[in-house]
């Protein structure tokens, strides 16, 4: 089961980060290999992050991924090769996941058990989600806002990007594969932050990446409901549960299933635990 509203990118070849990841608030953990590790460091970064996983506590094997490269390109064989003779974490991210075949022939290379993240970041990617998702092995799906942007050859930004977003939510949706936003790449406006993760929430994601530990508190706010939030939510269910299951006026609202569905998702989302199954 995937549970998390955070994913924290740390470089595969700073091992030095790996533990101060972990001691952060990041739901989920991202130990990379592929764009942030420099061509040159590739195969250290293989190295250092087998040998850091052997000797990981087991239960912090539940809050790593690792993001391997493409598995049609070359960096992405090797990649998986190394891993596929090491202890793995609870799940792989697999980089510009373009095809249905992807994710398996990512799993034949690896030849163990493991959960997948698929991380869509083309054009073609988001064409072909629909069979993507079709995927048994899939725990989450991302959306590679960068990479994405720069082949449209539009702004990295909220409007350009939000109807690959919403294309993205509908298909997840539809597959009740969970959503992760793409990274916010200004770690200094929290403000920023903040709002945006308010809004892929809304969308319907269940979590957003980042790139530093100092933005992890600002996305759990933004996943969090507010207080009135909450307080609307449980008289709608309140109300719904003394009908006896009929439709119910709520503060001037007819309320009916789908309604008190919503509402209940968003006081679950109130009382979220860390729980990494």
């Amino acid at each position: 089961m995937f549970n998390a509203r955070s994913l924290l990118f740390v470089p595969g070849h700073r091992p030095d980060r790996f533990e101060k990841a972990l001691d952060s608030d990041a739901d989920l953990v991202c130990i990379d290999l592929e764009d942030a590790v420099p061509v040159a460091q590739k195969a250290d970064a293989r190295s250092m992050v087998c040998d850091f996983l052997e000797g990981c506590d087991p239960s912090l094997l539940q809050r790593i991924v690792i993001r391997v490269s493409a598995a049609e390109s070359d960096e992405g064989r090797v990649d998986l090769y190394a891993l596929s003779k090491a202890r793995l974490p609870a799940r792989l991210m697999l980089a510009k996941t373009e095809s249905a075949g992807d994710v398996a022939t990512a799993a034949t290379l690896l030849d163990q058990p493991v959960g997948w993240i698929a991380l869509v970041e083309s054009a073609s990617g988001l064409l072909a989600m629909e069979a993507i998702c079709r995927d048994s092995t899939l725990d989450a799906v991302m959306f590679g806002g960068g990479d994405f942007a720069a082949q449209l050859g539009a702004e990295f930004a909220w409007e350009p990007l939000l109807w690959a977003r919403s294309q993205m939510a509908v298909i997840a949706a539809a597959y009740r594969l969970p959503l992760i936003d793409v990274p916010f790449l200004d770690v200094r406006d929290s403000l920023g932050l903040e709002a945006e993760t308010r809004r892929v929430a809304a969308l319907g994601y269940a979590a957003k990446a980042a790139i530093h530990p100092a933005q992890i508190d600002g996305i759990h706010r933004g996943f969090a409901p507010t207080a009135e939030a909450l307080r609307q939510a449980r008289d709608i269910v309140d109300a719904f549960e003394q009908a006896r299951g009929g439709a119910v006026v709520v503060n001037g609202r007819m309320v009916d299933q789908p309604i008190v569905d919503s509402a209940r998702r968003l006081i679950a989302r109130g009382n979220t635990e860390k729980e990494f199954v």
